[in-house]
């Protein structure tokens, strides 16, 4: 509360007091109101960001997949969102301008969240609490105003009995003076009976006690009055404003913390929305033209010139033309949607450089889960070793469990090599060179193993002089020879079955050592033999 306080200064200004503090009610309604239309509209400014957001995202495959996965939609809705979609095809999202593009589009939903995070501060922490301070102060003035109301009633009593007073007191007075000039009047007059005298005299004196006691009840309500108006002007009025002081300070000590509250949640979104405009900036000096026109050429690229023009004779047919076959290579019909099955393993869906990419990624892939198997194999083996030195430290049950182990990962390490000399020679044969070596998994098998891949060199070298053919193995072929996506004779796959006759049946090869094991007989489980 400031120094100088209301009950000393604006005493006698009452109805300016009243005017006042309506006012800063007034005010306070405002403030109320304009908070309400604010947070309403932050809720509309969210709602019509994520609006413009939706209208102008760009369309690819993924939203596509993605809508396949919630509600059925008719064949007629599929036609009607595909008439709708974008020119923007999914390789075009490779483009820095279009990752620009799409990085604008995700900061307006973070912006928009941001707005609605103000529109939910604002009501809980500023519209609540004005809503409180204006029935508060509402009510205390309200209050105060009614104390007001009974003081003065009290004072104008006051006033009305002193005036009252006042009146009687005058009347007994003229009275008193009438009734003794009248007493001196019949006193003087030598006719008048000595009875008149008397009755004179005593109307007198009764007069004069009437005046006496309304004399005194008029001094008594002087004094009284003047008290009552002492404290009334001093104690009682000045603290009734002082309150009403009070009452309005507080109203706008209130009124200024609800303020810097309103600012304080506009502010805390402040870094978060300069973030965002941060990441727009980032993301757009990211734009590379020259790497958008380079992606585009290994997209695009490397097609074919139209041959030249040959002379035809009159009546001769025209030789077929391959000429745009690539344009309708994408067409799906039924024996390309066919043909993308058999040819996924090879990507032979993409451009050139992209399935360069794809087979380097798919050969780093295989070698680090062949490094994590071979590790996991030498530890087992380890522990195999420790259990046969100190065999006090694993039971038997250990022990077989460990060579089970390292059967399963050897089995696994067995796939993972075919698998990578598969996709080794996928990448030679795209790049034109000669098709690499078969790798070896190693000497560290189990005995059991090694026994087997002996029995196979024996029976093949006896076979070795029937006469048989004996089939290549895959390192010995020429790129162009080697076709990964039919596999066949010149291919062996331990997931493949081969559908021919007995006596046709090939010489496979095995994966371990690398052996012709000879005899069809000695690959049942791998060979699936049909007689026609």
């Amino acid at each position: 509360m400031s120094e100088l306080n209301w009950g000393e200064t604006l005493w006698d200004q009452w109805d300016r007091v009243q005017e006042h503090t309506d006012n800063g009610l007034e005010f306070t309604k405002k403030c109320q109101e304009f908070v309400r239309d604010r947070i309403k509209l932050e809720i509309e400014y969210a709602k019509s960001l994520r609006g413009l957001k939706k209208r102008y995202k760009l369309k690819n495959a993924e939203d596509d997949s993605a809508n396949s996965h919630g509600a059925k939609t008719s064949i007629k809705e599929s036609v009607r969102n595909l008439s709708r979609r974008s020119n923007t095809s999914l390789d075009d999202q490779n483009f820095s301008t279009v990752k620009a593009y799409n990085v604008f589009l995700g900061q307006l939903e973070l912006i928009a969240r941001d707005h609605e995070i103000v529109a939910e501060g604002l009501q809980e922490k500023v519209a609540e609490r004005l809503k409180v301070i204006h029935k508060e102060t509402t009510n205390n003035r309200k209050n105060l105003c009614n104390t007001a109301t009974q003081l003065q009633h009290e004072y104008k009593e006051w006033q009305v009995v002193l005036d009252r007073n006042q009146l009687k007191y005058e009347k007994a007075a003229k009275e008193a003076d009438a009734a003794s000039q009248a007493f001196a009047r019949v006193n003087e007059d030598m006719n008048a009976t000595k009875a008149q005298v008397e009755k004179s005299r005593s109307q007198m004196n009764y007069r004069q006690d009437l005046m006496e006691k309304s004399k005194g009840d008029y001094i008594i309500a002087v004094e009284t009055t003047n008290n009552n108006q002492h404290e009334y002007y001093h104690q009682r009025w000045p603290g009734l404003i002082n309150q009403m002081q009070r009452c309005e300070e507080n109203r706008i000590e209130e009124l200024k913390s609800i303020l810097i509250e309103h600012c304080t949640i506009h502010s805390s979104i402040l870094p978060h929305v300069t973030s965002c405009i941060d990441t727009m900036t980032d993301t757009c000096e990211k734009i590379n033209p020259a790497e958008d026109s380079e992606l585009l050429m290994e997209e695009r690229g490397n097609q074919p010139y139209p041959p030249d023009h040959v002379f035809m004779e009159y009546g001769s047919k025209a030789p077929p033309s391959n000429f745009g076959a690539h344009n309708n290579s994408t067409r799906k019909t039924k024996k390309n949607r066919k043909n993308t099955k058999v040819n996924k393993e090879g990507f032979e869906n993409l451009p050139p450089e992209k399935r360069k990419k794809a087979f380097k990624e798919k050969i780093k892939e295989i070698e680090g889960k062949i490094s994590i198997q071979l590790k996991a194999r030498a530890a087992l083996e380890e522990i195999l070793e420790l259990y046969s030195q100190k065999p006090e430290l694993g039971s038997a049950d250990a022990m077989e469990d460990s060579r089970s182990q390292i059967d399963e990962i050897t089995q696994t390490l067995e796939k993972l090599q075919e698998e990578l000399y598969k996709y080794q020679c996928y990448l030679a044969a795209l790049m034109d060179k000669a098709a690499p070596e078969k790798p070896h998994i190693g000497s560290h098998l189990q005995a059991d193993t090694v026994s087997i891949t002996s029995s196979v060199s024996h029976i093949s070298a006896n076979h070795s002089g029937s006469g048989d053919s004996e089939m290549p193995p895959p390192d010995q072929l020429s790129p162009v020879e080697f076709e990964p996506t039919s596999p066949g004779a010149n291919e062996f796959n331990s997931d493949t079955y081969y559908e021919v006759p007995d006596n046709q049946i090939p010489p496979p090869m095995d994966p371990v050592s690398g052996l012709s094991m000879g005899n069809p007989v000695c690959c049942a489980v791998r060979l699936r033999s049909t007689t026609r």
